[in-house]
């Protein structure tokens, strides 16, 4: 466990990274001890404040599309939304990425009435301070490129004439170019546009390459591509012969049943090192992650990805009926591509 929760707003829990805990502590011991205003302590926690309302205003308009929304993650760099992924209606997209920055710009006019009325003094010096912050916030994430709201606006406007593949790689491309821009800047004025420039750069990548996946998979079911009737050991086997089965069958993960029921799964890096006369069943792993032959495969691989599993058994009425690998979706992912 990473992060810890706060609170929740909407039924979205909000959290707090360690890491970000850790900076906030910080931040407020540089201030007792006199190396940073107190003032600007204030401003920086007000910021972070205002990245997780810019945060529930991009979870509030996707919630009304339906989105499910995990949680809010408060980083260090920033805020995240834990959403499954958006719409790809470009008209919802576009309408979920362009509340993050409208937030800002409200919260920058909202800030910016005491300073028309009059308000001076440090209250003012303040108050200026926090709605510059806003407008920087919102210019920034209205950069077009990915991960920012900006990329995913430009996708949305391209994407009503283009396919999403294309209007995502237009979009991707642009951000890598706007990325090394940034990073060649940074090297004559400031470090800190490298990083940005990298972080887009690769945030920008991973954008066109999870919509590409997602969309080669579209429409392909778990039971499209599992492999039936897997190779299964039992309990009761020993290691030595669990081996002996994975070197003939030449794979690396096997379903472990007994009297046709699933009682766990085991791996070749599970038992490599295990003793010969020790029992499958006393290395096997017992809690087993499983799939239904109906679930889509961008779900399986979902899976997968966040548990960092290499395989699933595939199951149907409770019953052992496949096994779906990574190996077998990337196998699919190599066929659609040279189909496109």
């Amino acid at each position: 466990m990473t992060s810890v929760k706060i609170f929740s707003v909407y039924g979205i829990p909000i959290e707090l990274d360690f890491s970000f805990l850790l900076l906030m502590l910080f931040i407020y011991l540089l201030a007792y001890l006199g190396f940073l205003s107190l003032n600007l302590a204030v401003l920086i926690t007000l910021v972070f404040v205002t990245v997780v309302i810019h945060e529930l205003a991009h979870s509030y308009v996707a919630l009304r599309f339906g989105v499910n929304i995990k949680s809010i993650l408060l980083l260090p760099i920033g805020g995240v939304s834990r959403m499954e992924e958006i719409p790809r209606i470009p008209r919802q997209e576009f309408l979920i990425s362009i509340a993050g920055p409208l937030t800002n710009i409200v919260i920058a006019l909202i800030t910016g009435v005491p300073l028309l009325l009059g308000l001076g003094g440090a209250a003012a010096g303040f108050a200026g301070d926090f709605l510059a912050v806003n407008l920087l916030l919102a210019i920034f994430n209205l950069i077009p490129a990915f991960p920012m709201d900006g990329g995913r606006i430009l996708r949305a406007i391209l994407a009503e004439r283009l396919s999403y593949i294309r209007a995502t790689r237009i979009a991707s491309n642009l951000g890598k170019i706007i990325a090394v821009i940034m990073a060649v800047t940074g090297l004559f004025y400031n470090f800190f546009l490298i990083l940005i420039g990298f972080f887009i750069y690769i945030g920008a990548e991973q954008e066109y390459q999870a919509t590409l996946i997602s969309s080669l998979l579209d429409g392909i079911m778990v039971a499209d591509i599992m492999t039936e009737d897997p190779v299964t050991l039992r309990p009761d086997m020993t290691v030595k012969d669990a081996l002996d089965v994975m070197f003939r069958e030449k794979h690396m993960g096997y379903p472990v049943t007994e009297d046709d029921e699933l009682r766990g799964i085991v791996t070749f890096h599970d038992i490599s090192d295990a003793r010969r006369d020790l029992r499958v069943g006393d290395v096997m792993i017992g809690d087993v992650v499983t799939v239904r032959d109906d679930d889509e495969v961008t779900a399986a691989l979902e899976k997968m990805n966040r548990l960092q599993l290499g395989r699933l058994p595939v199951m149907r009425d409770g019953e052992l009926i496949g096994i779906i690998s990574r190996t077998d979706i990337v196998r699919t992912l190599n066929l659609m591509n040279r189909t496109e």
